[in-house]
């Protein structure tokens, strides 16, 4: 079977769906599957991201010059499978061939239908998430990377209920635990050790990633700790990703915690995997998520994972994870020191649920839905 992935435009930096496609460029060819991946070029797209042009030329690449290579790819393909639904406005250029879209999450298409809390849309977005959600509509089928976003989907009334299914994600990389010795090498430079007791938290500096009830946690953790005369379940608070915002960075200098609370970019995948696997546990109170990479990849590292009472995270996180109210800081620390005493039964618990969510089942679900489609093709259905 003929298998044609189309991925995201690199100059966007869709670090998270990259890797997506990474995944099943890996696994389908072990499955047996020809494989082409097609993105679009960068060609028009000659300015910095800082020009007022960027964003328009990079349309060029993807609407205009694109056309062409997708259409030649096109006569090669037995089925088309659009790795983001980002991308779902090809959708109308591949329906000659089998085909289906992997839809990740709606929330910018909720954002731009005024559905998101402090998420502006302008009207380019606007017009964007409108073919968008055109694209999804005419796809032969959309599966969704969590039960949360076939629900959500639904009740936009985008796609009809017999053309949705829903593929877990599977780990988009080697997630496992990290070797002590090994451990303690890759997070010297971060300024840590293996004796550290720290939190983590893996994300963008979004809204719906909650960094402040993240830092509200950690400040309430060192109160109660010294309030009670005893040590801190955790001393440090690690965040993967931005510099934190400066009214954020405000808060934490007048809680005197500036030597305790760090940011980190540019970090390796080996680096993250030592993170997790020597961090007392990931907090990580998302408001909203298509699936919740970082839940899975902490538990697969043996880490400890705190997370929102919320789908999709209360579904994938297992019995392992502790649930938590993502808007109330005081519950989390709470929660955090009551579960102090069962961490090694967490990391037990994390890495039995972990190991469900594998990138050659998720591969394998592809497949058999890809078989069906032209299947279905051929019976004429």
């Amino acid at each position: 079977m003929k298998v044609l992935l189309i991925g995201n435009y690199l100059p966007d930096g869709q670090t998270s769906m990259q890797a997506f496609k990474r995944v099943l460029e890996r696994e389908l060819p072990r499955l047996g599957c020809e494989l082409r991946v097609l993105t679009p070029a960068q060609h028009a797209l000659r300015v910095s991201r800082a020009s007022r042009l960027w964003k328009w030329l990079g349309y060029v690449d993807k609407f205009v010059l694109f056309r062409p290579a997708l259409a030649a790819a096109l006569r090669w393909a037995d089925v088309v499978h659009i790795c983001d639904h980002s991308n779902a406005m090809y959708v109308p250029w591949v329906q000659r061939k089998a085909n289906l879209v992997t839809c990740h999450d709606v929330i910018a298409v909720e954002a731009s239908l005024g559905m998101v809390e402090g998420w502006q849309v302008g009207w380019s977005g606007r017009l964007f998430q409108r073919l968008i959600a055109r694209g999804l509509g005419k796809a032969e089928l959309v599966a969704c990377v969590s039960h949360l976003t076939q629900r959500a989907l639904l009740a936009l009334h985008i796609v009809d209920s017999h053309r949705i299914t829903t593929v877990l994600n599977g780990l988009n990389d080697d997630f496992t635990p990290v070797a002590p010795d090994e451990a303690a090498r890759l997070i010297a430079r971060f300024g840590l050790s293996p004796q550290d007791r720290f939190l983590i938290h893996v994300g963008m500096d979004l809204p719906r990633k909650n960094r402040r009830t993240v830092v509200q946690a950690f400040i309430a953790l060192q109160q109660r700790a010294a309030a009670s005369g005893t040590p801190a379940v955790v001393q440090r608070l690690l965040f993967v990703g931005p510099s934190l915002e400066p009214s954020l960075a405000e808060l934490v200098q007048q809680h005197g915690l500036a030597d305790r609370i760090d940011t980190v970019k540019n970090v390796s995948h080996e680096e993250l995997r030592a993170l997790y696997a020597s961090a007392t546990a990931l907090l990580f109170p998302s408001l909203q998520e298509g699936f919740g990479w970082p839940v899975i990849e902490a538990q697969a590292c043996g880490c400890p994972v705190f997370t929102s009472d919320l789908a999709p995270m209360n579904e994938i996180g297992g019995p392992g994870a502790v649930y938590i109210d993502p808007k109330d800081p005081a519950a989390i620390a709470e929660a955090i020191e009551r579960a102090a005493p069962r961490l090694p039964e967490m990391r037990r618990l994390g890495l039995e649920n972990a190991a469900g969510y594998t990138a050659a089942q998720m591969a394998s679900n592809y497949v058999a839905i890809y078989r069906r489609l032209v299947d279905a093709r051929k019976d004429g259905r």
